[in-house]
């Protein structure tokens, strides 16, 4: 059954029973935001900007709690369901149309001044965080999905970084048995799976559904190409042994103690490499995910993009003191008119990139140029129920379970089940 189905009665219950809390005169008004995830330089900022708030306001004050990445869309399907929590989350943009579906998020442009803040950021991201003609988040930074290219490695075999699947196979034979891999991804049964196939299906002219979104997709051509790409570089001993039950973790270990040349990675990276594990910079390139050479369809290649969002919660009490906190923090602060890697993304605003901005992010062009190209997951309320069914497929393609095309056959079929409830 979908969460639809399991929600739309409850939250119909508690609007009729909902009573008023909202700010009371003569006491400052709290604002709950919660955080999840984050690199921990993004984490040291909230908490600064959090204080550096409190002490300049006394209308209103945010208590802030942390919370893991991996509990984003568990925490919002049970506050959702009580109606109570938070007032303010930063979660990945794709429950935009989830939860503002539900009512579990409270659209932006009730707000007069909306237009204006829409005004400031990046056109292209907005469609991201929009359902039904309704925003349900502040797009606060992008994570375009590039090539890291260990520029180290590539120089002492030297080697060119491919711009195509062709080309990447080609490499191959200079890395197999000399104890450093081509490439490396996460590949067990985790959404870190998911994310490095889709770039991989969109360079290709791939999409995860068809065109009116009633059945998966990702199993046509383009995708059965992509599984196979992977699956030739496993084969021919390109990738390393372990890598079906990798995770991020494992991943970035991997690659960041120079034991593989590239891994699909996002803006993220630099920071992640550098500051967990000691990489050095210098030998860090970033390049555009490859492509085959000839161009399999049927729609126009392009780049997977992600989006964290600012967003607030449909049962806060106080909708207008938390839109005063996202654009104090999430709009107006200085931090994000200068791409820093620390960061873990690239910010959205447009006066990000204007001229004469300084930036510590390596190719930061590539990046831009990513993010122009990019397209995000399809924004479909069951999106999630879709990523893990695709990590399953290419898990179950990498541990010889299933052949490319009967784990990814296997998967839309699961897929157009999940479809038939929407």
């Amino acid at each position: 059954m979908s969460l639809k189905k399991i929600l739309l009665p409850l939250l119909i219950i508690l609007a009729g029973c909902g009573g008023e809390d909202g700010p009371r005169p003569n006491e400052p008004t709290t604002v709950v935001l919660w955080e999840f995830g984050g690199v921990p330089g993004l984490r040291d900022w909230v908490q600064q900007a959090v204080e550096e708030f409190n002490t300049s306001r006394s209308d209103i004050q945010i208590e802030l709690e942390f919370r893991d990445w991996a509990t984003q869309r568990e925490s919002l399907i049970s506050t959702t369901i009580v109606g109570d929590g938070p007032d303010v989350v930063r979660v990945h943009h794709k429950y935009s149309v989830e939860f503002g579906e539900l009512g579990g998020l409270y659209p932006l442009d009730n707000f007069p001044d909306f237009p204006q803040v829409k005004e400031r950021v990046l056109d292209n991201v907005w469609e991201l965080v929009e359902y039904e003609g309704k925003h349900y988040g502040l797009p606060v930074t992008m994570l375009p999905f590039v090539l890291a290219v260990n520029t180290d490695i590539m120089a002492k075999k030297g080697l060119d970084t491919p711009q195509t699947w062709e080309e990447m196979l080609a490499l191959g034979p200079e890395f197999a048995g000399s104890g450093v891999d081509l490439f490396t991804m996460p590949g067990g049964v985790n959404l870190d799976t998911a994310y490095r196939f889709l770039p991989l299906l969109y360079k290709a002219g791939g999409r995860v559904f068809n065109e009116d979104w009633t059945k998966a997709a990702f199993n046509g051509p383009a995708g059965l190409a992509a599984l196979e790409f992977l699956m030739a570089m496993k084969n021919q001993g390109y990738m390393p042994p372990g890598s079906a039950a990798y995770a991020f973790d494992e991943n970035a270990a991997h690659w960041a103690t120079g034991r593989a040349a590239f891994s699909i990675e996002g803006p993220w990276w630099q920071d992640i490499v550098h500051g967990n594990y000691e990489f050095d910079l210098k030998n860090l390139a970033l390049a555009q995910v490859p492509r085959p050479a000839e161009h399999i369809g049927p729609h126009e290649s392009r780049t997977l993009l992600d989006v964290i969002m600012v967003s607030i919660t449909g049962y806060s009490k106080v909708p207008n003191e938390a839109w005063e906190v996202i654009k104090a923090l999430d709009l107006d602060h200085e931090v994000w008119r200068n791409p820093n890697p620390t960061m873990g993304g690239i910010p959205t605003l447009k006066a990000a990139y204007a001229e004469g901005v300084q930036s510590d992010y390596i190719n930061l062009d590539q990046l831009a140029e990513a993010g122009a190209n990019g397209l995000g997951w399809p924004g479909h309320p069951a999106v999630t129920q879709v990523q893990r069914y695709i990590a399953d497929a290419v898990n179950m393609a990498l541990t010889g379970t299933m052949s490319p095309k009967e784990a990814l056959d296997f998967a839309a079929e699961e897929v157009n089940e999940v479809l038939l409830d929407y």
